[in-house]
């Protein structure tokens, strides 16, 4: 019976655990039951969860048995490598964030949670390599929900047997926590699934460390001499354009963690490299019915940024979003009311400039002292403190041995939507973690609830910890007031390394509220992490950077043998199904449609081209990425999979793989003729083969719904080229049309403005008079033109515009009106 009680439980609690969204913002379910004696006790295992059992460690919590001498720190100049790659597929595969997902989408690669159909760009994989004395530090952006140290060691792992390159505790992962990509990696009981992150699987976990390894190799492979820096700056989003205090019950206490933290390479010539952007920001602007892989808000502010910073300097950089305290900060970006997509870019387009005046802030350093430390810890009840703390204990007062999540006081002891109510010294009726692995077959300690992984670094006197979870703002606050205590400066990567659900400060979860909820530890989690990180950071302040990698048990999660997924063939050959039309209006959106390969011979690449008057060559990205192309890898186009039959959760011999691609002409696209090129792999049942598809040529120009105004006063006359809004248009769970940021600068519902040089002329009778002029776009004031430089009479004159870039101009025109 407490077997089936607890499984009803469990089954209840994790139906609603997923972080909170737009439809999961209410608390998960009462879990009011109090703990039996055997899960309080630990009595029906020999294991004791104390430190009694755990191999000898030294004051630093590192094990005692190591070998490795210590040797002082490297101190010199600094080379650095970056790299980008992605991470996204395969379409089919679960997305992890939002707990019970409903399978409508029933894939090969899904099991609780609902499958994939297509993506909204590529997550990208961005690592930045620093090395000073043949010592390195690694940090890799990843677009997952969260770092596990499935993946953490997994790309260690990966990068020593694929490459040859040996950074065993060398590595900070950071993951942005979107709640759109990638599920599977994370080894709990299958069942413990429907939290989020499906259950395990292990040809997914190697297809994501194999893709992380090679990044990271091509990082290193890019070294070479380089300068670095780090800065920050306090209340840098004072009105919450890019993201929002989510967390009420902590009131007035702690708000939303109001730092902005850079740390960037560059070349010593000055070229840029890559910056990591640290400050803590959900990824849930796209709710939980979404079916397209994304980055979402992390992925909106990273483009936009590096379309921005390419624009402002003419060259190129990686952005790389790491959390910091976003357990409890929501993405902001609605302030004009744009949908899901375009509200992403509304992010990086409020976020972009704020960055941009920090970066130009850094002060650049050509040498660093360079100490990395990470070990593997025991989690028990004992040796966070517990024992003289009465807070985490069932009605009986018996401890939460094993640890206890869904913690919620009786609502006649604790309002968790007032702040003035606590659940200190009140009944916490958690559910005791023993009592769940136990009823789903599992055995404590169990190395995804009692084992963590922790990493510090120290670059001069700059500091990083990692943290593995979702920490809140009171957690970081915490953390830099101990930088604080030891003189030294420094950053806090969340959602790093290993993940234990939610982090707050003891009187931050005795508020209660969702995040108190969601937590595997109690109230002393958190503080016993950062305290035992300060000790790390201390040896390292005193120079002492060995040993690089300790553990106090070895891991008690590890992975399995897999056979890898049979390919299943295409019924047709690759080839168009589709075409658009011949002719697309700017903020249109066109479809076309193809017969590919399967999505586990990766994602199809589709890329605009244009004829240049010499053939068709590919539209550079606005990133300025060298090499890289306007294409679907970003958030310019919508990619679907939708084969037929549709899927059923069972591979097929062969079925006809049926892809198409949306894309919304942006609204200041060059007039001209382009045309799309897709690149795949498909599978004919014997053999794999690469494929590439171009579409019909169609012209980009002014869409009838565009107007020119032309306004004449004071001497200056004043264009302005709008358009009304396209309709944003959604098919079931993914838009199809409208989806684009056109106009950062006005409402959805509002005219959107051309903001880019105007190549201006004037006709009069019908015949073209006077000279051509460059009229740039300025902020604020927009396209200005002094019209005493032309020489006319304005009397009877039009004015006649394109876009300065057009490939073939397309006009527009409209009379001068004014005196």
């Amino acid at each position: 019976m407490k077997q089936q009680l607890w499984w009803w439980r469990a089954f209840a609690a994790l139906a609603l655990a997923g972080c909170p969204g737009s439809a999961a913002e209410t608390s998960a379910t009462d879990a009011s039951s109090t703990s039996d004696a055997t899960a309080a006790t630990g009595s029906s295992t020999d294991v004791t969860p104390t430190s009694s059992g755990a191999p000898p460690t030294t004051s630093s919590g590192t094990t005692a048995s190591t070998t490795e001498e210590i040797d002082p720190l490297p101190q010199g100049p600094i080379q650095a490598g970056v790299a980008v790659g992605y991470l996204t597929g395969p379409v089919g595969a679960s997305m992890a964030g939002y707990g019970g997902r409903t399978v409508t989408n029933n894939t090969p690669w899904n099991h609780l949670l609902n499958g994939a159909s297509g993506f909204y760009g590529l997550g990208t994989i961005k690592a930045m390599v620093i090395e000073v004395g043949g010592e390195r530090l690694v940090v890799m952006k990843m677009p997952t929900m969260s770092s596990e140290h499935s993946l953490t060691e997994g790309a260690i792992e990966k990068l020593k047997a694929d490459h040859g390159i040996d950074i065993t505790g060398r590595l900070i992962t950071a993951a942005t926590h979107s709640h759109h990509n990638l599920a599977r990696y994370w080894r709990l009981p299958a069942p413990l699934g429907f939290v989020g992150g499906d259950s395990p699987d292990e040809e997914l976990i190697d297809r994501m460390t194999t893709a992380m390894a090679d990044v990271i190799a091509a990082a290193v492979a890019d070294l070479a001499p380089a300068q670095w820096g780090a800065t920050w700056l306090d209340d840098w989003d004072p009105d919450d354009a890019v993201y929002r205090d989510r967390r009420g019950e902590n009131d007035p206490t702690y708000g939303k963690d109001a730092r902005l933290t850079l740390l960037a390479v560059r070349r010593p010539d000055g070229t840029p490299m890559a910056t990591v952007i640290n400050f803590g920001m959900h990824g849930t602007v796209f709710d939980s019915p979404n079916e397209l892989f994304t980055e979402d808000a992390a992925g909106g502010l990273e483009m936009k940024f590096e379309e921005a910073f390419f624009a402002a300097k003419g060259q190129p950089i990686f952005g790389m979003f790491a959390q910091s305290g976003g357990g409890d900060a929501s993405p902001a970006g609605d302030g004009l009311g744009h949908p899901e997509p375009a509200r992403i870019e509304r992010i990086g387009h409020a976020a972009a400039p704020r960055i941009l005046a920090l970066y130009d802030a850094i002060e650049w350093r050509d040498e660093a002292t360079l100490g990395v430390r990470s070990r593997r810890i025991d989690l028990t009840y004992s040796g966070m403190g517990y024992d003289d703390y009465p807070e985490f204990q069932n009605a009986q007062g018996g401890p939460y041995l094993w640890g206890a999540w869904q913690c919620k006081g009786a609502e006649a002891d604790v309002d968790d939507g007032n702040p003035a109510t606590s659940l200190e010294g009140k009944p916490k009726n958690c559910m005791p973690m023993q009592g769940l692995l136990e009823s789903l077959g599992e055995t404590v300690p169990h190395g995804e609830v009692h084992q963590t992984y922790l990493t510090v670094a120290r670059l001069d006197d700059f500091y990083m910890l990692t943290l593995p979870g979702e920490p809140t703002a009171s957690v970081i606050q915490y953390a830099r007031t101990a930088y604080e205590d030891r003189a030294v400066d420094g950053m806090v990567f969340g959602y790093s390394q290993d993940h234990l659900l939610y982090l707050t400060q003891p009187d931050d979860w005795l508020q209660g509220g969702y995040e108190s909820e969601m937590s595997l530890w109690g109230p002393l989690l958190a503080k016993y992490l950062v305290d035992g990180q300060m000790t790390e950071v201390e040896a390292l302040i005193a120079g002492d950077g060995s040993p690089v990698w300790s553990e106090q048990s070895p891991s008690l999660s590890v992975g399995k043998s897999f056979e890898p997924r049979a390919l299943e063939a295409g019924v047709d050959a690759p080839g168009l199904t589709a075409e658009p039309p011949p002719t697309i209006w700017r903020g249109e959106t066109l479809r076309a449609a193809w017969n590919g390969g399967e999505p586990g011979l990766g994602e199809p690449r589709v890329t605009v081209q244009v004829d240049d008057g010499g053939g068709f060559v590919d539209v550079a990205s606005p990133s300025g990425w060298a090499g890289a192309a306007l294409d679907n890898s970003r958030y310019h186009m919508l990619t679907h999979y939708a084969p037929d039959p549709k899927p059923n959760g069972k591979l097929l011999a062969e079925r006809q793989q049926k892809w198409f691609v949306d894309w919304q002409v942006p609204a200041d696209l060059p007039a001209g003729t382009y045309r799309l090129r897709i690149d795949g792999r498909a599978f004919d049942g014997q053999a794999t083969e690469d494929y590439a598809l171009t579409t019909a040529p169609f012209e980009v120009a002014f869409a009838p719904e565009h107007a020119l105004s032309a306004v004449l006063a004071g001497g200056q006359l004043t264009l302005d080229v709008t358009r009304p809004p396209p309709a944003y248009v959604m098919d079931d769970k993914w838009p199809v049309g409208g989806f684009r940021l056109l106009d950062p600068e006005v409402a959805a519902d509002a005219p959107v403005h051309l903001r880019v040089p105007l190549t201006l002329s004037f006709t009069k009778d019908d015949l073209p008079v006077g000279d051509t002029h460059e009229v740039p776009y300025v902020s604020g004031i927009g396209h200005v033109f002094d019209f005493a430089t032309a020489g006319l009479d304005p009397d009877g004159l039009v004015a006649r515009v394109h876009l300065r870039d057009d490939v073939v101009p397309a006009f527009i025109e409209a009379p001068i009106l004014g005196p």
